[in-house]
């Protein structure tokens, strides 16, 4: 390079050129770092639901949270994780090292932490789950930003670069329409909804089923769905108890059904209830109950009583809330009626273009 007025200035340009990289590769880092904490919180929200022991909010966000971010913003200080200088090789191999010692390290703390408190001892599968469902999302995160910042940082590839960012904007108006259905479900039927002891009268109990465990047990949601539809049937607010899920839902429902005293013949098994719409279909189309109590928890019913009333059923909510629920089991389920109701909201309008 030569030493005269062009070249000065040509040193001068590669100069800027290269404060401009340090100074994006800065920005693109601490945006990356914030994606990270977002992504890990939500992950965890989502996937460690097993470690609150007290309906504590603060608690059991440091036990489902805290551990998964703190090992990571430690780990990822020390390793250099931020590093976007490096091929895209090396970038995923140092995160994914760094992040399998960080989340090893955080499931050994909750391990700990659940021990000390409760005197109970996690199972190694579920802590293995939850780990595989953290890394999983973590690791598609971390690669998907690393590419958009490689591909938005290169001003040769402008048509990549529109098509990236075009579908990111599609992500994220999708997300952001995927919360109507829901807002509009709590605000519209949170008026419907009442406890067993002041609950309307109706002609049938639906039941909706929950989950079972690999020997048959009931889980804890479905005990609690059948005794609130034992008490309005011996308060004498229903007539009929539906017992809707799957074959085995149903036969676990029965059993609980038949050990708190209720008359067989009154009860009606739905095996066929695959899905809350399902449950609310069959009740008007193949029982022919058109007022019905709807019984869930309260972070079911919402989306239950829009799914039946969308089938012209005259319906109101029970809770069956018989224990306190967790504050971070909350966030869970709550995150994933989200979802599932946005579904509901877009099968019932195929429904009705089908009509």
């Amino acid at each position: 390079m030569s030493k005269g007025p062009s070249g000065a200035v040509e040193l001068k340009a590669v100069r800027l050129q290269y404060q401009w990289i340090i100074s994006m590769n800065k920005t693109a880092s601490r945006i990356m770092f914030l994606g990270d904490v977002v992504v890990i919180t939500i992950s965890a929200l989502l996937l460690s639901f097993r470690s609150s022991f007290e309906p504590n909010l603060f608690f059991d966000i440091s036990v489902a949270v805290i551990p998964f971010v703190l090992m990571w913003i430690v780990l990822a200080r020390i390793g250099d994780a931020y590093d976007l200088s490096l091929p895209m090789r090396e970038f995923m191999k140092r995160n994914m090292l760094l992040w399998f010692a960080s989340i090893s390290i955080s499931q050994i703390s909750r391990f700990v932490i659940r021990y000390l408190v409760s005197k109970s001892i996690s199972t190694a599968i579920w802590l293995a789950i939850e780990a595989i469902g953290i890394s999983i999302l973590f690791i598609l995160w971390k690669f998907g930003s690393y590419c958009l910042y490689k591909v938005s940082s290169n001003p040769e590839k402008q048509m990549a670069k529109r098509v990236i960012w075009s579908l990111v904007l599609v992500i994220l108006v999708v997300g952001v329409a995927s919360v109507f259905p829901f807002a509009y479900s709590v605000f519209r039927y949170s008026g419907d909804i009442y406890s067993v002891e002041n609950s309307p009268t109706a002609e049938a109990a639906l039941v909706l089923g929950a989950g079972v465990w690999f020997d048959g047990t009931p889980s804890t949601v479905m005990v609690e769905r059948v005794q609130a539809a034992s008490d309005l049937y011996k308060m004498g607010k229903i007539r009929s108890i539906v017992l809707s899920g799957g074959h085995q839902e149903v036969e676990a429902m029965l059993q609980l059904a038949e050990t708190l005293g209720l008359d067989r013949n009154r009860l009606v098994l739905d095996i066929s209830g695959e899905s809350t719409l399902d449950s609310c279909m069959h009740m008007i189309h193949d029982h022919g109950f058109s007022n019905v109590a709807v019984i869930s928890q309260r972070f079911h019913l919402f989306r239950a009583l829009y799914l039946c009333d969308s089938m012209g059923i005259q319906s109101i909510g029970i809770l069956s809330d018989l224990e306190t629920r967790l504050p971070e089991t909350l966030m869970h389920r709550y995150l994933r009626e989200v979802f599932a109701t946005a579904a509901g909201f877009i099968q019932i309008q195929a429904l009705r273009v089908q009509q």
